[in-house]
């Protein structure tokens, strides 16, 4: 089990600012939390140290980009067990339109949320690529009609 870190009201502020304007100038950050320059690096070079901070990621609007169709997809193992999992993860690991993978619980074992341009894509990607990874059973999808609520993160 992974050990907590202890952050005080700064630190929340700074990574509440973060999760929005992730690209924000240290001195403009440390103007918005009530820093000097110097404190203000310094705590947030403690939360990548700590590894609090991951990374720092740009988000993009999908559609302007050309991406349409969004999805959950639900995928359930014939069999539960390590090589099973392991030989699944190798497989979507290589795929672009997979942007994330999440071992579950409940009705199905991995939930993975897909990008892809047009339906084409997403036909392609079911039928001819997930269907066929060895050790898959069911496969279960839930297009995104809109986003309504999506934070990265909720700092409480």
């Amino acid at each position: 089990m992974s050990k907590s870190v202890e952050l005080d009201e700064i630190d929340h502020r700074i990574l509440d600012i973060l999760l929005q304007r992730g690209d924000i100038a240290n001195n403009a950050l440390a103007d918005e939390v009530g820093l000097t320059p110097g404190p203000c690096l310094r705590r947030v070079q403690r939360l990548r140290e700590s590894g609090v901070i991951l990374s720092t990621t740009v988000r993009l609007d999908n559609r302007l980009l050309g991406f349409e169709i969004s999805a959950f997809v639900e995928i359930t193992l014939e069999q539960h067990t390590t090589e099973i999992a392991d030989q699944f993860t190798r497989a979507i690991a290589d795929k672009p339109q997979v942007l994330s993978c999440y071992m579950t619980t409940g009705d199905c074992d991995f939930l993975l949320r897909i990008l892809v341009r047009d339906l084409e894509e997403y036909r392609n990607l079911i039928w001819n690529e997930l269907h066929k990874i060895e050790g898959v059973k069911t496969i279960r999808s839930a297009v995104i009609l809109d986003s309504l609520k999506e934070e990265l993160h909720r700092n409480r």
